[in-house]
Formats: C-alpha cells, sequence, structure tokens
C-alpha cells in the first residue's frame, strides 16, 4: 500500500520512502524492519499521543527490552524523512508519554502513470467499471494495512469503513491500559463497530476480550456468561474460520472459564497449528497441557516458547513442569541455569522455595522464602519472629503462623484467598481445614484450581471424598 506521508511517499509493504510517487527519485530510503513497524504503529494511531508502552508492546511484542530501542528506532525514522526533534514536521516527542505523527497522511489510490495509460484505452463505461474495482482493492489494502494483526477475514464479508477501523483500533488500545474505564470504553467501542460493521470478524473476538478482561477474577459471572462468549467467539470463526487469535480465544474461554479439558485442548491445537511461530500460542498450550497431566507435550510446547520468545530463558517454566511431574533433581537442574541469570528475581524465588519444599529440603525452602519475605516487604520484626518459629516447629509451624497469625492476603508464592489459606494448612497438616478453604475456591471458581490433579502440594487431598474429580480433565 502506498501512504502519502507529508512530502514523502511510503510503501508500507517494502518500507521504501520516496519523495516522488513513482520511487524513482535518487534520495528514497528504505526503513528497516523495526522501523517500518514503529512507523506503521505511529500511523494507526495517527494525530494522537502513542505512549511508549503502547510502542513498545505492539513493535516489541512479549520481548524485555528498554526505552531506548524507541530512541533508535525513532532517529531512523527520522533521519529517513529529514525530520528534526526540535522542529518536527512528522513526529513530535510528547514528553513524558511518547510521540505523536503530526504530519499529513494520504492513502494513495493508484500510480499516476498506470491512470494515463488506462485512460487512453478503456471506454467510459469500462473506465466506470475499473474505478469501482480499484476502490474496493484500494479498500482491501487499507483494510490489510490497519488491521495488521487480525488477518484470514472472510472475503465475501463486507469491509469496515476506516472510521470503524480507526475506532477499533481505539479499542484495543484502551484494552492494554491498566484502567477499567478505558475497558468499558472499549467494550461499547468493539459493540458500535460490530453494529456498523456486521462481518468484521476481530470485533467479536475483542468484545469477549474487554468482557472477561472486566470481569477479573469473577469466575462465577464469567461462567454465568459463557453461552454469550461461545455464541460471539462462534460468530468470529464464522467470518475467519482461520483466526489463530480466536481460535486461542476460544480455548481460553474453554480451559479457564467453563473448565472444558476437550474443548480447549481442541482449539490450542488449532493455534498453534495455524501459527507455529506464536510464542503465546505456545505459551497457552503448554499451562493447559500441564494441568492436562501431559507433562511431556507441555515441555514440548514450553521449548517451543523459549525458542520463539528468547526473554522466556529466564521464566521458570521448564522447571515448574518437572516440579509437577515430580521430577525435582531436574526441576532444581533447570532453576541453577536460571540462577546465574537473575538470582533475585521474584519467580525464582517463587519456583525454587516450592520445588525445594516438595524435595524435603526445608532449610533451603525456608532459606527462598525469607527471601520472599522480604520482596513483599515483610517487617525485621516479623522476620525475626518467622525464623524462631521455623527453629521450632519447621515449615509446618512458619505455615499455620501466616493462616492464623498472619492471615496473609498478599501473593508470596501461594495464590489468594481462600486457595492460598488452602495451601498454608495442608502444609500445617489441618487437611479438614484445607478441604474447606478448597471448596470455597472452587465455589468461587478460581482457575487456579485447575492444576490441582497435578501440584504436588495437593497431593495428600486428593483421595479426600469431599475432592475427588473436582477437576476432571477426561
Amino acid at each position: 500500500m502506498i501512504i502519502q506521508l507529508g512530502k514523502h511517499f511510503l510503501n508500507t509493504a517494502t518500507g521504501i520512502l520516496a519523495s516522488d510517487f513513482d520511487f524513482n527519485h535518487i534520495n528514497s530510503a528504505k526503513l528497516d524492519h523495526t522501523a517500518l513497524e514503529l512507523l506503521l504503529c505511529l500511523l494507526r494511531y495517527q494525530g494522537n499521543d502513542v505512549s511508549k508502552t503502547v510502542m513498545l508492546n505492539e513493535v516489541w511484542p512479549n520481548k524485555v527490552v528498554t526505552e531506548d530501542v524507541l530512541t533508535v528506532a525513532i532517529s531512523h525514522i527520522r533521519k529517513a524523512l529529514g525530520d528534526k526533534a526540535r522542529n518536527p514536521s512528522y513526529i513530535k516527542t510528547i514528553p513524558g508519554i511518547g510521540y505523536r505523527l503530526i504530519a499529513k497522511v494520504i492513502e494513495v489510490e493508484e500510480n499516476k502513470a498506470t491512470v494515463e495509460q488506462k485512460n487512453k484505452t478503456l471506454t467510459s463505461a469500462t473506465k466506470s467499471s475499473f474505478l469501482i474495482l480499484g476502490f474496493i482493492f484500494i479498500g482491501l489494502l487499507a483494510f490489510s494495512f490497519f488491521s495488521k494483526n487480525d488477518n484470514n477475514i472472510n472475503n465475501n464479508a463486507q469491509l469496515p469503513s476506516q472510521a470503524s477501523i480507526n475506532h477499533y483500533q481505539k479499542g484495543r488500545y484502551l484494552l492494554t491500559l491498566d484502567d477499567e474505564n478505558g475497558w468499558q470504553s472499549a467494550q461499547q467501542i468493539f459493540e458500535d463497530t460490530i453494529i456498523t460493521a456486521p462481518d468484521y470478524a476481530p470485533a467479536y473476538r475483542e468484545l469477549v476480550n474487554a468482557k472477561v478482561q472486566l470481569l477479573a477474577n469473577d469466575g462465577v459471572e464469567k461462567l454465568a456468561n459463557i453461552d454469550e462468549y461461545y455464541t460471539l467467539l462462534n460468530k468470529s470463526l464464522l467470518l475467519s474460520p482461520n483466526d489463530h487469535k480466536t481460535h486461542l480465544a476460544l480455548a481460553d474461554v474453554a480451559f479457564l472459564i467453563e473448565w472444558n479439558f476437550d474443548l480447549a485442548e481442541q482449539h490450542y491445537q488449532k493455534a498453534t497449528e495455524l501459527a507455529p511461530k506464536d510464542a503465546q500460542a505456545h505459551f497457552k498450550f503448554s499451562e493447559f497441557l500441564l494441568a492436562a497431566g501431559k507433562f511431556k507435550l507441555a515441555i514440548q510446547h514450553i521449548k517451543e516458547y523459549k525458542n520463539l520468545e528468547p526473554s522466556a530463558y529466564a521464566i521458570p517454566s521448564v522447571a515448574w513442569i518437572y516440579n509437577m511431574m515430580e521430577d525435582f533433581d531436574t526441576a532444581i537442574i533447570e532453576l541453577e541455569k536460571l540462577k546465574k541469570l537473575q538470582p533475585s528475581s521474584f519467580a525464582y524465588h517463587i519456583s525454587a522455595q516450592a520445588i525445594l519444599e516438595n524435595m524435603g529440603d526445608e532449610q533451603a525452602s525456608f532459606n527462598e522464602l525469607l527471601n520472599i519475605f522480604s520482596k513483599v516487604n515483610y517487617s525485621a520484626n516479623e522476620i525475626s519472629i518467622i525464623t524462631k518459629i521455623f527453629n521450632q516447629g519447621g515449615l509446618a509451624a512458619v505455615n499455620l503462623w501466616l493462616l492464623d497469625e498472619k492471615q496473609e492476603q498478599q501473593y508470596i508464592g501461594q495464590y489468594f484467598p481462600p486457595l492460598s489459606y488452602a495451601r498454608y494448612a495442608t502444609k500445617a497438616g489441618k487437611d479438614e481445614l484445607a478441604v474447606e478453604y478448597i471448596l470455597q475456591a472452587l465455589e468461587q471458581r478460581d482457575a487456579t484450581l485447575l492444576w490441582f490433579n497435578v501440584d504436588p502440594k495437593y497431593k495428600v487431598l486428593r483421595q479426600h471424598p469431599k475432592l475427588k474429580n473436582i477437576i476432571n480433565p477426561q
């Protein structure tokens, strides 16, 4: 697609910038992949301030990078455009926020030389027909550009207007914010998009994402809305059968909300087949496979995730799978790889504490627990008390203190109440109390219970009459 950007013309497919329409100017420049993606990101939010967070999420998704990469990429774009940071004509720096594309943008319809040749050979009637087809083709190109993450749309579908696409993109942006009001606005935007463009498949999927996000951890209310989620997502698939993101959304709804393992596996499998290079698809599939007790497949997909996403090397996911398999020696070996990279990371301490506890090494596990307490701002007095309690009664006594005295509410590696209380009670040897807390978590549809059948923490409780088959992946 060709876009006129201020005094330049941009080929969005090749990244070539030129000062004339035919791209024959001697001063044409070519943007590298990253710079082009960043410029396209700014184009999607043309005229609006774009935060650094949004740009990092869209151009470097799921990668751990610093804001320096933004500065470098913006510098490359400005150099190619001949723009000045102090007196910009194209990209304005918004202090403390990010950047804004301020240049005038025009979507160019046809190459002028091509049009002139057609004018010589076509009759008046033929010209009219061709122009109609041309506008449709340009519309398809525009649709592809402004919806680069929403491919595989039904070719027979009525395309949304540019205004509808812009509105939809704003909704997607709002969903990335940590702002419930923004999520509510996003839901309304997606509903508006469906009304104005009922054949636009991604809007149905994103509407579900907004509705689920608004309910946060309210598993009961989510389950009450399950039929609506399936209706919207199936409509999206009807319009775009090969959209892997919709298959992924369906899998998440089936697994995390309905707890329907069969349906979830079907759609996770389809998502990874359609998009084998989507790191998040492999990561989500591995989490499901772990809950289903399919450990070897879980390891395969988590390794593929790490191959596709280098920053995932520092995530203790492989070690966690071996922990669930009760292959603790291998789990520790995997953790040691990470210790050299991020010895003080919260995720490392959480994983090490759990694995060492499961191995029966209470002292080493307690040492990691002290690291966790320090990171969640336990006072020196509390740590002194806990140390005395451990020396007198081991981890069982510490967990009893967390349950009865501290009544810990925050996340220290054991999830949140009531499930965290169940885990403290289990380690403290209060099995009947642990069962009651698990039943409370079950009543709340706490999704972290989905790993009940494989987590060694619950091993002593699985045969309890009240807990048999509470999570059944068969």
